[in-house]
């Protein structure tokens, strides 16, 4: 929980709080007062011979006393099953974290791309076709967040990138904050018109909050490269902080 909000929760159990035991004092004060101007008329009266007034007396006593009960019992159930949401939340969020790790580890990494796009470019060649390739970099607003919790917004956008290829498609983790999408067979304009329903997706799983910003590239072959080395020097160009990949296997690639 954020420090604004944990904060923002304090204050607000604490006003509760405040409310009931003020609540239980101002019904106390009202019962005794009421008590004590009743207690002469019914106990002390000479002529009083009747037991109503006294059981009408000992009734009001007995529900001031519950009515103090039921007002701090309802303030300690309401903080009880705060208390539970708390807890389910944490572990939703924890759920929530470990299957976004899940789904990254899933995801094929640099090395599987580098064995990927040399196939699909001599594919490519061999039906004169076109190749696209999709590269999205993102970036996070400056803050204290937790790698475990940049791990999770991660999942979330790599889910909403693979909603939107086709079944051919393939998407791997190219780097910290990068993915990339093999597009077999899409010429530029068709492979920018995928980045833009990509960006709607990656809108929706930012939120309201922004948690992250993204940029989409795209490479394609024949327009952007003549060969599949080319095609990986310009992926790894665009791959953020992350200068070690452009030494990586470029044999395998020409």
């Amino acid at each position: 929980m954020s420090e604004p909000r944990r904060t923002a929760a304090a204050d607000l159990e604490r006003r509760e709080l405040q409310s009931t035991i003020f609540a239980c004092i101002a019904i106390a004060i009202m019962g005794i007062g009421s008590a004590l101007l009743m207690y002469p008329v019914v106990f002390t009266h000479p002529a009083s011979q009747d037991w109503s007034p006294r059981i009408a007396f000992f009734g009001f006593c007995g529900l001031c006393v519950l009515l103090t009960a039921y007002v701090w019992d309802s303030h300690a159930t309401i903080r009880k099953l705060r208390v539970q949401m708390e807890i389910d939340r944490k572990r939703s969020a924890e759920a929530q974290l470990q299957a976004s790790e899940e789904i990254l580890k899933s995801i094929p990494k640099l090395s599987a791309f580098q064995d990927q796009l040399p196939m699909e470019y001599r594919r490519t060649t061999a039906i004169s076709d076109q190749l696209s390739i999709l590269v999205v970099s993102f970036q996070f607003p400056d803050g204290p967040a937790s790698n475990g919790a940049k791990g999770a917004v991660l999942g979330d956008a790599a889910k909403a990138i693979a909603r939107k290829l086709r079944e051919k498609d393939s998407i791997y983790v190219l780097g910290a904050a990068c993915f990339g999408a093999i597009l077999p067979g899409v010429e530029a304009s068709a492979a920018r018109g995928v980045a833009s329903r990509i960006a709607e997706g990656l809108v929706d799983a930012a939120g309201v909050n922004a948690r992250f910003t993204y940029k989409i590239d795209v490479v394609n072959y024949p327009q952007n490269a003549s060969s599949a080395h080319q095609l990986y020097e310009a992926v790894t160009a665009l791959i953020p902080q992350d200068h070690s990949v452009h030494s990586l296997a470029a044999e395998t690639l020409a």
